[in-house]
C-alpha cells in the first residue's frame, strides 16, 4: 500500500507541473489570440530553430507545450509505466521541444509510427515506449514536408509515419556507438534518420533554407516563470524526500545511461535535483546576458528532466564552461544563439565529466560547441535534438581515446 501510495505521488506531482503549463498559457491571452496562435504554431514549418513563443505568442505556446507533455504522460499511464527518471526526462524534454518544434499534431505520426513498428515485430509497445516519445524529435519532418515542401497533411503524416518506423531498431543499436555516455541517444539516432531523409528529399529538389527565429519580447515573464518552476521543485521536493541527506548520492554519480535518480534517492531528492540542475542553467543564461524565449526555456526544461536520469549540478558545470572557453577561442560569441543552446543541450556530454573528471568534461564540452554549431546542415534542422546528434560524435571520440589512454596505463 506504500508503495502504491507513493507511485500515485510521482504521477500526481508530474501531472500538476505538465498542467502549470497549460494553465499559464490560458492565462497569458484572450481565446480568439490563443487560438489564432495555435493554428500558427500548428502550420509553421518547425525546423530549427523556431521559436513557437514568437510565432504563437505566450499564451499558445504554452499551451501546445503542456498538450504535448500531457500526450506522453497518457501514452505512459494507459501502458502502466511506472514513471521513474527516464519518464521525467521525457516528459520535460517534449515539453521543452513543444517550445520549438513540436505540436499536439506533428508528434502522433512518429509515435505511431513506432506503435506498429512493435506490432511488425511482435513486440509490446512499451518495449519501446521511450524511443517512440523522445523520437518526436522528428516532428518538423511532418511540419515542414507538409507545408513546406507542400506535400500537404497527408505527404508530412506518412514522412513522420517512416520516420517512427525505423526510429526504434536504430537507438536500440545506436548506445554502443557512445557507450551511454551522450544522454540524448535518440537524439542521436534521429539526426542519421534526419540526414537520411533530407538526403532523399534534396534529390528531388526539396531542401531547407537556415531559419534562426529568436525571440526577446517576453524575456521577463519567461524568467520569473523558469525561476519559480525551479525553486517550486527544490521546495516540493524536499516536503517529498524521506531523507534530504541521500541527495549527497546523487552528486557522486557519474550519471551516464542508466542512472535512474529516482530509483537510487527517490522522488523527493530527484526533484531538488531537478530544480537545483534548472537554477544552473538560469545562472548560465543570466551570465550569457541571452533572452529567455522559447528556444532557451526549451534547453532548462531539457536540462531538468534529464536532472532525474544522470545530470546533476557537478558533472553538467564543466560541460558548461567548456563551451564559453571554447567560444572566447573562436568566431562564435559568448552569446549568441548557437553558443547559448549549446551550453543548455550540450549538457547531455555530463557523465563523461561524472565519469572522467572535470577537465575531460571542459575539453568535451569545448569540442561540442565546435562541431554542433555546423553540424545541423546535413539534416537541414528535421531532428531537433541536434545536440544529441552532436554529442553522441563528441562522446564515442572522449570515450575511445580516455579507454585506450587507461588501458595504455594499465
Amino acid at each position: 500500500m506504500k508503495n502504491f501510495i507513493r507511485k500515485q505521488k510521482v504521477q500526481l506531482i508530474i501531472l500538476l507541473y505538465i498542467l502549470i503549463f497549460i494553465f499559464y498559457g490560458l492565462l497569458m491571452q484572450p481565446f480568439d489570440e490563443l487560438s489564432a496562435g495555435l493554428m500558427r504554431i500548428f502550420t509553421a514549418s518547425g525546423i530549427l530553430i523556431t521559436d513557437y513563443v514568437e510565432i504563437g505568442g505566450l499564451g499558445a505556446s504554452f499551451v501546445n507545450a503542456g498538450l504535448v507533455g500531457l500526450i506522453g504522460y497518457i501514452i505512459l499511464i494507459i501502458n502502466k509505466v511506472e514513471l521513474s527518471g527516464v519518464s521525467i526526462a521525457t516528459l520535460f524534454t517534449m515539453i521543452g521541444f513543444a517550445l520549438m518544434g513540436k505540436t499536439i499534431w506533428s508528434i502522433l505520426p512518429v509515435i505511431f509510427g513506432v506503435f506498429v513498428y512493435s506490432k511488425l515485430t511482435k513486440r509490446e509497445f512499451i518495449t519501446n515506449i521511450y524511443p517512440a516519445l523522445f523520437g518526436t524529435a522528428l516532428a518538423p519532418i511532418v511540419t515542414h514536408a507538409s507545408f513546406e515542401f507542400e506535400l500537404g497533411v497527408l505527404g508530412g503524416v506518412i514522412d513522420g509515419f517512416v520516420a517512427g518506423l525505423v526510429i526504434a531498431p536504430i537507438a536500440n543499436h545506436s548506445l554502443s556507438f557512445h557507450e551511454g555516455y551522450n544522454l540524448y541517444n535518440v537524439g542521436f539516432s534521429a539526426g542519421l534518420i534526419g540526414l537520411v531523409l533530407m538526403n532523399v528529399f534534396r534529390a528531388f529538389d526539396h531542401d531547407t533554407e537556415s531559419l534562426l527565429m529568436w525571440g526577446s519580447a517576453f524575456d521577463s515573464q519567461l524568467r520569473i516563470f523558469s525561476i519559480g518552476l525551479f525553486v517550486s521543485m527544490v521546495l516540493v521536493g524536499a516536503l517529498c524526500s524521506d531523507n534530504l541527506k541521500d541527495y549527497r548520492k546523487v552528486l557522486k554519480e557519474p550519471g551516464n545511461t542508466i542512472t535512474d535518480f529516482v530509483d537510487i534517492v527517490g522522488f523527493g531528492n530527484t526533484l531538488i535535483n531537478m530544480g537545483f540542475v534548472g537554477l544552473v542553467g538560469v545562472v548560465f543564461v543570466e551570465l550569457l546576458g541571452t533572452s529567455y524565449n522559447g528556444p532557451v526555456l526549451s534547453g532548462l526544461l531539457t536540462m531538468v528532466g534529464f536532472a532525474g536520469f544522470g545530470k546533476h549540478p557537478l558533472n553538467i558545470t564543466p560541460i558548461m564552461i567548456g563551451v564559453v572557453f571554447a567560444s572566447f577561442l573562436s568566431i562564435y560569441e559568448i552569446n549568441a544563439p548557437g553558443t547559448v543552446l549549446a551550453g543548455l543541450f550540450g549538457t547531455t556530454l555530463a557523465p563523461i565529466a561524472g565519469q572522467f573528471g572535470a577537465l575531460i568534461g571542459v575539453m568535451a564540452g569545448m569540442l561540442h560547441l565546435y562541431i554542433v554549431s555546423t553540424i545541423g546542415e546535413i539534416h537541414g534542422g528535421m531532428n531537433l535534438y541536434n545536440n544529441g546528434f552532436s554529442g553522441g560524435l563528441v562522446a564515442s571520440l572522449v570515450v575511445a581515446v580516455m579507454k585506450g589512454i587507461g588501458k595504455n596505463n594499465n
